[in-house]
């Protein structure tokens, strides 16, 4: 299918969440003279008793459809409310607003890295030009878990070394802080830990050298046996290898800052719980108008036709702009509006009552195609009682249910699993099959690899690991 250009410019503007849709409309302004941010979302009319030409008729049509299009949406339904203290339709200062940025990146610092601190260490050893350069290559194959992800063998062939002279090297970075650092594996992590450690840790070594598998499974009977001494006491000594930290370089994690603006915001009615409102946010989205100077010029007989011509292609593109930011609000709106019907009980109880929802449910109320749902999801965030979560969020496949017939939310699924963990014996932890019973009595029909999935999942051990 061909798209007209008015649809292809609002799938754009859709698919852009509203941070970036503000850079977008700031860069539309700078290559179109005839667009101008307003005050007021009615665009400019013609002033009356003035002749209207051809043209003029056909650009105040096009106000004529963008007003109704506000004024629809403005009072479509009485669930669209605006919370005035949540939002300023007034004009938005971008020069003001990019100079609060600038600053803000002025006074951030650098965060320090594991490879930083590394680097920082090895100015301090007595290193020859050899040993600096192979430790270096060793350095850069150290992941931010401060594992070493490369064999002696490629690093001796990249720094055209010996294997004898990497090992003398990897021992030195295997001094450093954060103990640990450097090692191949899990094993070597822990033993070159406890090697650092003072006091006798010959038991502890050999738990984590020779029977690490054991120890995973908390086999501590057959570890006594296997090393003739008392399952008390590897149970102490397994307590001991518990505090070693298996991610050296954890401590150096950074997570980047994620800044999410809303597109829209739910909310209960002040002392009337039982009511929800939307507010479509607006304070990113400058209002936009086809400046009247340039209107006027079209009026103009002496106009030379190069002119004319520009002036009708800038004008009609900055009229489609407004349309398509128009239809952009209004889609999302509809979204939004249908979310907050399917997805009531979420709104106030929490993520274990998320319902069943697909894009097609959806599509088929607002009538529109399910990819353009999809397109108007993407990457979005929606401001609710329950925090700041993503549009999709809102959307699962459906499970089948024994209670009535009903259908349940995977994501509900998975919300009422976690909470079975959180709350089980420790000493006597749930297994998958325990699991599938207890899910069954709340209503979902789940296989136990299906359990095995979610738990996964949610990054949960089996029962035999959680065993306390």
């Amino acid at each position: 299918m061909v798209l007209a250009p008015q649809m292809r410019q609002f799938l754009k503007l859709l698919e852009l969440p509203i941070f970036e849709l503000e850079q977008k409309i700031q860069q539309e302004i700078e290559q179109n003279p005839t667009l101008e941010e307003s005050e007021s979302s009615t665009p400019l009319e013609n002033e009356s008793g003035n002749s209207v030409s051809e043209e003029e008729r056909d650009l105040a049509a096009e106000d004529t459809k963008i007003r109704d299009i506000l004024e629809q949406m403005a009072t479509y339904q009485n669930i669209r409310k605006l919370d005035d203290y949540n939002r300023d339709l007034s004009f938005v200062d971008h020069d003001e607003i990019q100079k609060r940025r600038d600053y803000q990146e002025s006074i951030q610092t650098k965060a320090l890295t594991l490879s930083d601190y590394l680097e920082w260490q090895l100015g301090l050893l007595e290193l020859s030009s050899e040993e600096k350069k192979i430790a270096d290559e060793i350095i850069g194959n150290i992941n931010d878990d401060g594992q070493l992800v490369t064999s002696i063998e490629e690093i001796a062939q990249k720094t055209n070394s010996n294997l004898e002279k990497v090992n003398q090297v990897l021992k030195k970075i295997h001094s450093l802080d954060p103990p640990g650092v450097g090692g191949k594996d899990l094993r070597e992590i822990l033993l070159i830990q406890l090697k650092k450690q003072e006091g006798d840790t010959s038991l502890a070594q050999k738990i984590v050298g020779d029977h690490l598998s054991h120890l995973e499974r908390k086999q501590f009977d057959q570890l006594a046996k296997l090393l003739q001494t008392t399952p008390q006491k590897i149970k102490d000594v397994c307590q001991q290898i518990g505090k070693l930290e298996p991610k050296p370089g954890r401590i150096f994690y950074h997570e980047k800052p994620n800044f999410v603006v809303p597109d829209a915001a739910v909310s209960f009615v002040p002392d009337r719980e039982d009511e929800l409102v939307l507010d479509i946010s607006t304070s990113y989205v400058p209002n936009l108008r086809i400046n009247s100077t340039y209107r006027e010029m079209l009026k103009k007989k002496d106009i030379d036709p190069e002119t004319k011509t520009f002036l009708k292609t800038k004008i009609q593109s900055g009229m489609d702009l407004i349309k398509a930011l128009a239809q952009r609000k209004s889609t999302i709106q509809l979204i939004t509006e249908e979310i907050m019907k399917a997805q009531r009980d979420f709104f106030s109880k929490g993520f274990a009552y998320l319902k069943p929802l697909r894009l097609k449910d959806v599509s088929e109320k607002i009538g529109v195609h399910e990819s353009t749902v999809s397109r108007a999801i993407q990457g979005k965030y929606l401001d609710t009682p329950q925090g700041t979560i993503p549009y999709k969020s809102f959307f699962s496949s459906r499970l089948e249910s024994s209670h009535n017939g009903e259908v349940e939310s995977q994501k509900s699924a998975l919300e009422r699993l976690k909470n079975l963990i959180a709350h089980e014996n420790k000493k006597k932890p749930l297994s998958d099959a325990k699991l599938v019973q207890l899910l069954s009595q709340d209503g979902f029909k789940i296989a136990r690899r299906t359990v095995a999935k979610y738990r996964n999942l949610l990054k949960i051990l089996p029962a035999y690991l959680r065993k306390n």
